[in-house]
């Protein structure tokens, strides 16, 4: 028996088919974006300012990033150290002792590089010498002269800080605190990271808590292992209860830098030279905050973003980059969560 013929459908059913297929094809194509006139690229998607959650890097080649660097410590790690005059750089007492070996490092196996990033630097010197704060024992562990004297004083063979610039110290005080409050001083943490070695890291706060159980604003201990600095009257200065508790401590500070203590200030700042070759304002910081805040930076537009700042922030108008600027950046920028 022959087998029956397939059923196909009728030729009205056909048609149907057909003409529902052509209007899904048309649809389809309708869509399709329509082709860029010749010579004419498509125009690139507004960029989104970029989230930093309170921490960023910073470039170590711009001054006042360029007075931090890192004691090396005989291929056994590092720890930031800041310059605080032409041969003189401030780090933490219990960096210096080898642990593992029970001893103190020796001077010739220490080297200090500054204003280094991604594997290049632009001023380093051996170590001719260093002194550890009074009363500090590597054995000490969470005694009060440790935790209130974890200081020590390197004194390098070379005069980089002519090169690099340096920086001075200041204890906190209600001054500070109500000048924060106000917005003219922004209190922040640099130096290098052991998770980020390479750069300077910059952290100074973030959002506020959404609702959950961790705070997005506690630090990492890696970031409790920077030094804290605070941006104030034109300069930055280390705060030096990080190092020391008070300023009535550091008398065994100020003799060693030659440098008397005055209304809580231990030293003052120092810009590089003229003819260095490291940047004497942090523009690459101001651009990267202004970024983060919404202010279009591209295309030669710095100057603008900057003014725009300055006007609706109240500040002094202007294009000028410097340290009003910065601090009044780092505090819109903590606030904002950005």
């Amino acid at each position: 028996m022959a087998n029956a013929p397939k059923r196909t459908g009728s030729p009205a059913l056909k048609l149907c088919l057909t003409a529902g297929l052509l209007l899904l094809l048309g649809a389809c194509a309708a869509r399709q974006p329509a082709p860029e006139a010749p010579g004419r690229p498509a125009a690139p998607p507004a960029a989104e300012a970029p989230a930093l959650g309170g921490r960023m890097t910073a470039d170590a080649r711009e001054y006042p990033w360029s007075a931090l660097g890192r004691v090396n410590l005989a291929g056994q790690g590092f720890c930031t150290g800041v310059l605080i005059g032409p041969r003189q750089v401030l780090t933490q007492a219990r960096c210096l002792y080898a642990a593992r070996e029970n001893r103190w490092f020796q001077a010739r196996e220490l080297h200090f590089i500054a204003a280094y990033q991604k594997d290049s630097f632009l001023a380093d010197s051996k170590i001719a010498d260093f002194a550890v704060a009074p009363g500090f024992s590597p054995q000490g562990g969470t005694s009060l002269a440790n935790l209130t004297n974890n200081w020590a004083l390197v004194t390098l063979q070379e005069p980089i800080g002519g090169r690099t610039g340096w920086l001075g110290l200041e204890w906190d005080s209600s001054t500070l605190k109500a000048a924060a409050d106000r917005g003219e001083a922004a209190y922040l943490r640099a130096g290098y990271r052991s998770d980020w070695p390479h750069a300077v890291s910059l952290h100074f706060g973030c959002a506020a808590p959404q609702g959950g159980l961790v705070n997005p604003c506690e630090a990492t201990p890696t970031e409790l292992a920077l030094p804290t600095f605070v941006v104030s009257s034109g300069e930055l200065r280390v705060l030096a209860d990080f190092y020391l508790h008070s300023a009535s401590q550091g008398g065994s500070l100020a003799t060693l830098t030659a440098t008397p203590i005055r209304n809580n200030r231990l030293g003052r700042a120092q810009a590089p030279a003229r003819d260095s070759l490291i940047g004497r304002q942090p523009t690459a910081t101001a651009a990267q905050l202004l970024a983060a805040l919404g202010y279009d930076v591209s295309g030669g537009k710095l100057g603008e973003a900057v003014a725009a700042f300055r006007r609706d922030n109240a500040l002094p108008p202007g294009e000028a980059i410097d340290f009003t600027l910065l601090a009044a950046l780092v505090n819109a920028a903590a606030r904002s969560g950005r």
